[in-house]
């Protein structure tokens, strides 16, 4: 199982960045032709929200629909992150999100670095990295 956390403010197009939700329900389904209520899930792919999880469902009624989980609420993200780590086994762990500094506010990047999961950029990500 392969388990991705992604950031949301200048990461997904829904805050100013450059992957779209399109891209995500492929990554979580298999590629489709639409976007049906009901569809069959990749076996062994999770994916999740670690970032600004409240602007996402605002714009995205249906959010519970694609994501397993949502966060961080009270806690950092390399916390959040580390809480997944511990209690859910996987062979991959991925944070797709900022370079503090360089493409991004946040230090996604380092908060995945320092618990050990590994690290895409948005942008490489939006580009087809995975």
């Amino acid at each position: 199982m392969r388990i991705y956390a992604f950031d949301v403010d200048e990461t997904l197009e829904v805050s100013g960045g450059p992957i779209t939700i399109r891209s995500l329900y492929d990554l979580r389904f298999g590629e489709v032709h639409g976007l049906p209520v009901t569809m069959p899930i990749r076996e062994g792919t999770v994916i999740g929200l670690n970032g600004n999880w409240a602007v996402l469902v605002k714009l995205f009624p249906k959010w519970y629909e694609l994501f397993s989980f949502i966060g961080p609420m009270e806690m950092s993200k390399e916390i959040f992150l580390n809480q997944i780590k511990t209690f859910i086994h996987a062979d991959d762990y991925v944070m797709v999100g900022n370079i503090w500094g360089v493409s991004g506010a946040s230090d996604d990047k380092g908060a995945a670095e320092r618990v050990g999961w590994r690290f895409i950029k948005e942008s490489d990500f939006a580009a087809g990295a995975r």
